[in-house]
């Protein structure tokens, strides 16, 4: 008993801060007591020390978790998110309409993967250019009261936000190489047992793998965003740029080829595909 309060004060250290200072010692009190009540009416100590164990480690990531969400970082990329999720849709949402009137039939399947991966692109641009229009739009831009782009954090450091972003971006090309060497069949991964059959898994892992190029671009633009809320300029780390006009100009494209594709079938000619 003495090794499991010892467990269970040291599982409270792991509580924020200003939750611990006034709660963790009534906690601990509360635990050791409740153990004490249950062993002297011998009734199951093993499994109320477990559920105790699991329920604490629960509340510790809740806390932590409302923290994080209350935090003004999270609040920003929350509606970040929204909100490029929300303009890609409204972007899309002609296109949509046209294929229902266009071209889709009561037997016509509406083509849903189609508008996801051009969702996907257009949330790609937006999710990336929209912190950088943001900082531009609101940064400090008094030179004499600038601050240079901080240096205490990977993701800030121009230098090493360019290298994980490219490490990032380039990863999944790890799979090729290994279907060279026979370590991985891409065709079986992405297609599954059977070819001729819709795999599910396989398209949901290809819809996966744009999320790399998207991080990538998060990341590179990380000290450009700092830098601008600063009241820097954007051309302040040019190899970053660089990245993400590469990355933006990738998902710029697929879009346009997917939309030049299906242009056809929007404005209703027959037999399009």
């Amino acid at each position: 008993m003495n090794t499991v309060r010892l467990l269970y004060k040291r599982l409270l250290t792991f509580y924020p801060a200003a939750f611990r200072e006034q709660l963790a010692e009534s906690m601990e009190q509360t635990f050791n007591d409740l153990c004490q009540e249950r062993r002297q009416s011998k009734k199951t100590l093993p499994g109320f020390v477990l559920w105790m164990f699991v329920e604490t480690t629960l509340g510790i990531f809740r806390e932590h978790l409302f923290l994080a969400v209350k935090g003004d970082g999270m609040q920003i990329a929350l509606r970040t998110l929204g909100f490029s999720g929300g303009i890609s849709f409204l972007i899309l949402l002609p296109f949509m309409a046209m294929e229902v009137v266009n071209r889709r039939n009561l037997n016509d399947d509406f083509p849903a993967f189609l508008f996801l991966v051009m969702w996907l692109n257009l949330f790609a641009l937006s999710i990336i250019l929209l912190p950088i229009v943001r900082s531009r739009r609101t940064g400090n831009h008094d030179i004499e009261n600038a601050v240079s782009t901080p240096r205490n954090a990977l993701v800030t450091n121009p230098g090493w936000a360019a290298v994980i972003s490219v490490i990032v971006f380039l990863f999944p090309g790890i799979l090729p190489l290994l279907d060279s060497i026979g370590w991985l069949s891409l065709d079986r991964l992405f297609n599954g047992p059977n070819p001729e059959v819709t795999y599910l898994p396989g398209m949901f892992m290809s819809l996966g793998f744009l999320l790399f190029p998207v991080a990538a671009g998060i990341i590179a633009a990380r000290p450009i965003v700092s830098t601008l809320g600063a009241g820097g300029s954007l051309f302040a780390h040019p190899i970053n740029l660089i990245i993400i006009a590469f990355i933006l100009s990738t998902f710029a494209i697929g879009f346009a080829n997917l939309l030049i594709d299906q242009w056809p079938c929007f404005i209703g000619i027959p037999n399009c595909d």
